[in-house]
């Protein structure tokens, strides 16, 4: 199956298509974008992370890990590994160009007017839309007082982007990883969230520690959380905090996903650099 169709048929996810969010756009140009830079296409990968930035802002996020891996699978391709500065200077630019041409585009079609940009990018900086979602930030924010709202909002964000960094650095050896981590915890933190999560296909199940709580606790959110926003929303025999609990209890799940899949990759990498230690237990005294 090429990449294309790979990235495409994740639009006819039954979950999402029964949810109907436009998100499945953003996640299929991260897909394709993902695809196209493990075939050391990392223009094509440029131009793929340039439309999902322009359509939901976050997956610009992506962008560094995303270098990492077009950089390695040329390096591979290649006798000599390429400049690094000129191969980063390259991909920037392709995708600044992206970004800027769909930009450019929006504002022609919008007859000159710049109104969609507050309409669009502005939801998702300054969240001015507190409907309830399966996310951590609108209940916080309800709670929040105003003259706070905007020093919170930059530590949401702040704390949001402070992965990248230290993903990228100590797996550097494992972009792609790095990327699959990063979608599970934009999955969680993320404002405002959806169901929509992105998967690998990098197999760490054999030395992960809790896949049966983890997804006990996903298929237990997924049961209730209709339920208690029933309760609260239309029955009206409970309250916020409701479909509030039930909201950290998925968030847990998939916090617990992330955590024991980063466990999995760094245990197989020990075990790669130490083979004598593959299977044994680890104790720190």
């Amino acid at each position: 199956m090429s990449p294309l169709t790979t990235a495409a048929s994740f639009t006819r996810h039954v979950p999402l298509a029964a949810h109907e969010p436009t998100s499945v756009f953003t996640n299929c140009a991260i897909l394709y974008a993902i695809a196209q830079a493990v075939s050391s296409k990392p223009i094509t990968s440029m131009l793929a992370l340039g439309l999902a930035s322009y359509l939901s802002l976050y997956p610009a996020l992506l962008l560094p890990p995303l270098i990492l891996l077009c950089y390695d699978r040329k390096a591979r391709e290649t006798k000599a590994p390429p400049n690094a500065t000129f191969s980063t200077a390259t991909y920037l630019s392709v995708f600044s160009a992206s970004i800027a041409w769909f930009l450019h585009l929006s504002k022609v079609l919008t007859g000159g007017s710049s109104e969609y940009l507050a309409s669009t990018y502005g939801v998702h900086l300054l969240l001015p839309d507190l409907t309830p979602n399966v996310g951590l930030w609108w209940y916080f924010f309800i709670e929040m007082f105003d003259s706070f709202r905007e020093f919170f909002l930059g530590v949401f964000w702040l704390h949001l982007g402070g992965y990248v960094g230290a993903l990228c650095i100590r797996l550097r050896t494992q972009p792609l990883f790095v990327i699959t981590t990063l979608l599970g915890i934009f999955a969680i933190f993320k404002p405002p969230a959806q169901m929509a999560i992105s998967s690998s296909g990098i197999d760490s199940s054999a030395v992960m520690r809790y896949t049966f709580f983890a997804m006990a606790t996903i298929l237990y959110a997924s049961l209730l959380g209709p339920a208690f926003y029933y309760l609260w929303i239309y029955a009206g025999s409970g309250n916020a905090n409701f479909f509030y609990a039930i909201t950290l209890v998925w968030s847990l799940g998939l916090s617990e996903i992330v955590a024991d899949s980063l466990f999995a990759v760094l245990r197989d990498e020990w075990e790669v650099e130490r083979p004598e230690m593959k299977g044994k237990d680890v104790r720190q005294i």
